[in-house]
């Protein structure tokens, strides 16, 4: 069953579900869509009213905070402004992203649009059924977008409102093996029927420079860039510049492919492998496991597929 599926399942109280069981499998779908995008949900904060889940998550280095009803009816401007409240609260900077999974109130969504601070989006339910289809991350960059361009906080996601870039992506490795871990990736997506980006590989002959060889490749020549790399040492070795680029890229995926993916025993067994080998073990990888259990992998296949 699919994520769009079982999302639909909810829909309609299925016989012997009350809105509370309701809440409580929402709540687990909700946590597994973010988990798979590595956004770090937290949505442990259940009401006893059964059908609003209170929580956080993560999204190119800042923390969003996060609230999701399943009313009966559609949710009024009180309680946006609820939530609001609590967003003014945090973190100067904090946004909140509310979900609505029964509609707004007209004037729920004006009493944002005349408000002072623009600091809450708002999903509906078609937005979160086209989050099961195209990512999460993919509808909210959109809906950041759309406040930050237009100051809307409800602008309704439409994949025909984001034609694919015609730009190649730029992915910046470590090494070749790199690269041919996503050339793998991407010919079993296109032997799949899948649509994928343009590549263009900018080795940068080590983890240091990184961050670096991608803040060049966007400054001077203004591309579409991620960042992947296999390192399966230690996290907290990692240069702290790849931290801060994060919200520059795309994406920066950098870990232990080589024995997460590929099940070899260390990295170093992975330069052993001559490329043409790594490429064909990286084009028959069990996607559907994968995705399911990486969230970096997930991501990954939603960057390089236009």
């Amino acid at each position: 069953m699919t994520s769009r599926q079982a999302l639909d399942g909810l829909a309609n109280l299925p016989p012997g579900m009350t809105p509370q069981t309701r809440g409580r499998e929402f709540e687990r779908w909700l946590n597994g869509l973010l988990s798979r995008e590595d956004m770090q949900p937290r949505t442990s904060s259940f009401r006893p009213a059964g059908e609003e889940i209170d929580g956080s998550f993560f999204y190119e280095g800042r923390f969003y905070l996060l609230e999701a009803k399943w009313w009966k009816e559609r949710v009024p401007a009180s309680a946006i402004y609820q939530f609001k409240g609590k967003v003014d609260g945090k973190l100067i900077g904090t946004i909140g992203v509310f979900i609505s999974m029964s509609g707004y109130a007209a004037d729920a969504v004006d009493a944002l649009r005349v408000g002072k601070d623009l600091n809450v989006l708002l999903f509906d339910r078609e937005d979160v059924s086209a989050a099961a289809e195209v990512g999460f991350s993919r509808v909210l960059r959109y809906k950041l977008r759309m406040a930050a361009e237009r100051g809307e906080v409800f602008v309704p996601y439409a994949t025909t409102t984001l034609p694919a870039t015609s730009k190649p992506l730029t992915v910046v490795i470590k090494s070749l093996r790199d690269e041919m871990m996503i050339r793998g990736i991407t010919k079993r997506l296109s032997r799949d029927g899948l649509p994928v980006r343009n590549l263009e590989f900018i080795p940068s002959l080590g983890v240091i420079g990184l961050a670096n060889v991608a803040m060049a490749a966007i400054e001077e020549q203004a591309r579409h860039v991620i960042i992947f790399a296999d390192f399966a040492g230690d996290p907290a070795n990692l240069p702290d510049d790849l931290t801060y680029i994060q919200g520059r890229t795309e994406a920066v995926l950098v870990g232990p492919w080589s024995t997460d993916w590929l099940g070899l025993s260390s990295e170093v067994d992975a330069k052993k492998l001559p490329p043409n080998e790594l490429l064909s073990r990286a084009s028959n990888l069990n996607f559907e496991d994968l995705r399911e259990r990486d969230g970096r992998f997930e991501r990954l296949i939603r960057v390089v597929t236009a």
